[in-house]
């Protein structure tokens, strides 16, 4: 079998020098093993401190134990200059985690990383698609094919259950209990959680499955949504699939798959959900991530008082006497 070619970052790794590439590959181990970080964490985690090792080699710096505090500003200082603020306060939280092991590995004899200010993320609002826009978007995908059925259901579930694309595309069948109407979902630092499931997507589900396997019929994949191959989905290829219905369907609005995922959230909240339950749902860890949805439900209160109170309506002016 043909050895995979070497990828770019993959030399750049092995171009440091050996007192960082071994502390930053068992630290790699350290977040799946301790901490149970998810792959895309560990993947960002990775390529960030990459990224802080080139440019302390450039400085002279050969290994952990001779990063000084200066480093660690000076790199966030040009990073400031170059990256959005999401960017940096990632990089920041990869440096950190990192301090905490060296720390815990006698390297660091104190947290370099306090010193470095985290900066104020601005969080936009999310985009949001109106349920008539979704209904249209499933309604494009025509045809009896295999993958019609399958993105048909992909599109239905992860409206219905609020998924992040990746654990749409990891979704297992026996995650699926259609008599309980529940999925279990693998979410980020592999946290399990129990979702409800709509009608809708577990009838798409179903008459997907009967097609499954014309699909790949020799197929051993694990998860429920297959390619040709007998391959699990990727991410891109689903996003490739949602914006190229929603471009059938007229809609104008920016369709990626989060949006559907805020979507669901901010449907939720307009009919009443309570704010807890979608953020047990979306597998937030913080409530704060989930309140960004009640701005935008605000806003429609504030634009539905506008229009339909009559003392907002009228020009109401004092009588003179």
């Amino acid at each position: 079998m043909p050895e995979k070619p070497i990828t770019e970052k993959q030399k750049r790794f092995k171009a440091l020098p050996i007192g960082m590439s071994a502390v930053l590959e068992d630290f790699s181990a350290y977040l799946k093993m301790e901490l149970g970080r998810g792959k895309n964490t560990i993947d960002s985690y990775f390529s960030d401190l990459l990224q802080f090792c080139e440019f302390s080699v450039a400085k002279g710096v050969k290994n952990f134990a001779d990063v000084q505090a200066e480093t660690l500003i000076e790199w966030i200082s040009e990073i400031s200059r170059i990256a959005k603020t999401t960017t940096q306060s990632r990089k920041i939280s990869a440096l950190r985690t990192l301090a905490i092991y060296l720390i815990d590995e006698d390297i660091w004899s104190k947290n370099l990383s306090q010193l470095i200010a985290r900066p104020k993320v601005f969080r936009p609002e999310p985009e949001v698609l109106e349920s008539a826009e979704i209904d249209n978007i499933i309604i494009a995908v025509e045809g009896q094919t295999p993958e019609a059925y399958r993105d048909r259901a992909m599109l239905e579930l992860i409206y219905s259950s609020g998924l992040r694309v990746s654990e749409l595309c990891s979704l297992r069948e026996s995650d699926i209990d259609a008599h309980e109407k529940i999925i279990r979902v693998v979410g980020k630092g592999n946290k399990t959680r129990l979702v409800p499931v709509g009608d809708l997507a577990l009838s798409a589900i179903e008459e997907y499955r009967k097609h499954r396997g014309e699909l790949a019929k020799k197929s051993h994949c694990a998860e429920l949504f297959i390619t040709r191959r007998g391959k699990k989905i990727s991410r891109k290829t689903f996003w490739y699939n949602l914006k190229k219905y929603a471009q059938m369907a007229n809609v104008s609005t920016t369709a990626k798959p989060h949006a559907l995922r805020h979507s669901f959230a901010t449907h939720l909240l307009r009919n009443g959900a309570n704010l807890f339950s979608i953020k047990e749902m979306l597998g937030h860890s913080d409530l704060a991530t989930t309140q960004i949805y009640t701005q935008l439900v605000r806003d429609d209160i504030i634009s539905e008082y506008t229009s339909k109170h009559p003392r907002k309506k009228m020009n109401v002016k004092g009588s003179s006497k």
